[in-house]
């Protein structure tokens, strides 16, 4: 279980009373912390969180500049990118899947050739 803190960082620290007010989509596993100082979004793994960020970061694109949501969401999503869990998960994946199509192409080409 991954929990994501949401540090207070705006002038109004977002609380989960603004998911509900604002009809904000919630993480895979809720949001927990009652107090204003210690908000936090639980995922089931990063790629979980990953994704809800992307799906944030849809929803800022269709949002007025001037509504209050557009803040939270962006607080939201950089809290979630920030995040050092999800920080190595991006640079792990990221090298793991550059490393895994050179593989693929060494092996290619060290194929050994059938004899005749």
């Amino acid at each position: 279980m991954l929990r994501i803190n949401l540090p207070p960082t705006s002038p109004k620290p977002i609380t989960s009373a603004d998911f509900k007010n604002y009809h904000l989509p919630e993480p895979s596993k809720g949001i927990k912390g009652k107090r204003k100082d210690k908000v936090f979004l639980v995922f089931d793994n990063e790629y979980e969180a990953v994704i809800y960020a992307d799906q944030l970061e849809e929803i800022v694109t269709t949002v007025s500049k001037t509504s209050p949501v557009k803040n939270i969401l962006r607080d939201v999503v950089t809290a979630i990118r920030n995040d050092d869990s999800i920080r190595n998960y991006l640079e792990n994946s990221s090298i793991y899947t550059w490393l895994k199509s050179r593989v693929k192409g060494i092996r290619s080409v060290m194929k050994p050739y059938p004899t005749l």
